[in-house]
């Protein structure tokens, strides 16, 4: 893994590096789609070296349901060897509990890094399935082997993240340990916390800088699932607004500048016609490749969870390059993505 857990290896096979942007064939649009109930959001793009592929972890909501869509969810994998063809591998078993569509508690929005032979899994959790949202949650940290990805995740604890109500785990490795981002419920914002184990854990408080700002001064109040990854030089952080995604830059990923939004006004591809939500990051020599999931038919301003229609909940996964332009990062959904 490279730098802030974001991966660094080559695309195609053989092991040789391509980076051109004008060969290839063009990514798919939309990326993925969970089998079951359609509702893939909240992907964690990671490269898996046991199985030689990239692997995107996903909350697996429940979207052709009419209640319980946000609750009662497991964690998904869908799986690629080349970014452009992929397929899914299942749910993944925590704890010894095989995941299955329904379930009788929630998790969401995985957040994992790896250390030496073992990847960490930090995922939001709540101890039912109560819609619409199940009430306070916690993040429950699992670790796996890096040979078993999928069904071996053993419970190590609760991260002991500021409450309440923490949500959407971002995690690194920087310096001599690791760091995490997370939004706190009840207005708090995004935070962040400091380790040197990945066990125990060091409460810093909201992301100094504009992260913090007021709505007022940021353009936008309510944020979560903030992502933060190193590219070009710097540190970036990626959060959901609600209103695309927006975009901040650090020199050491502890004082944020907010750049502005990107991803807010609708794109022409395939079920990509609605604000880009929740994001990750796979970065591969001089390119970054951004995930995120759409609610294509989701209006704005939402009705409430449970009086959203089948159509307004189903989410896909869909898959972006983000690219550096006068040193600021952007993105354009619509441009073909090359891939060797």
């Amino acid at each position: 893994m490279g730098p802030g857990g974001t991966a660094l290896f080559a695309l195609g096979s053989g092991g040789c590096a391509k980076t051109g942007r004008t060969g290839g064939t063009t990514a798919p649009a939309p990326m993925f789609e969970d089998p079951n109930y359609h509702g893939s959001c909240d992907p964690e793009a990671i490269w898996n070296p046991h199985a030689a592929e990239w692997w995107v972890f996903y909350t697996a909501r429940r979207a052709t349901r009419t209640s319980g869509t946000y609750v009662g969810t497991p964690i998904g994998v869908a799986a690629s060897k080349d970014l452009r063809s992929w397929r899914f591998l299942g749910y993944c078993t925590l704890n010894g509990i095989p995941g299955q569509p329904d379930m009788p508690d929630t998790h969401w929005a995985p957040g994992i890094v790896r250390d030496g032979d073992a990847f960490h899994l930090f995922a939001t959790y709540k101890d039912n399935a109560t819609p619409p949202w199940g009430g306070p949650g916690v993040i429950r940290h699992y670790t796996a082997p890096v040979d078993d990805l999928l069904a071996g995740w053993r419970l190590v604890g609760l991260a002991a993240f500021a409450q309440p109500d923490p949500i959407d785990a971002s995690l690194i490795r920087i310096d001599v340990g690791f760091r995490a981002y997370y939004r706190v419920g009840g207005n708090g914002g995004i935070h962040w916390a400091t380790s040197h184990d990945l066990v125990q854990w060091t409460n810093r408080g909201p992301c100094p800088g504009d992260v913090k700002a007021p709505a007022a001064d940021r353009g936008f109040g309510y944020q979560e699932a903030p992502y933060v990854f190193r590219f070009h030089g710097a540190w970036w952080m990626l959060t959901d607004p609600h209103q695309g995604l927006a975009v901040y830059g650090s020199g050491d990923a502890m004082t944020w500048k907010l750049q502005g939004l990107i991803l807010k006004e609708p794109g022409r591809r395939p079920l990509d016609g609605t604000r880009a939500r929740h994001p990750s990051v796979a970065v591969v020599g001089d390119r970054a490749f951004l995930f995120y999931h759409v609610e294509p038919w989701r209006p704005y301003p939402t009705p409430p969870a449970e009086q959203r229609t089948v159509e307004q909940k189903r989410s896909f996964l869909q898959m972006a390059e983000l690219r550096m332009e006068q040193g600021k990062l952007v993105c354009d959904r619509d441009a073909p993505l090359f891939l060797p």
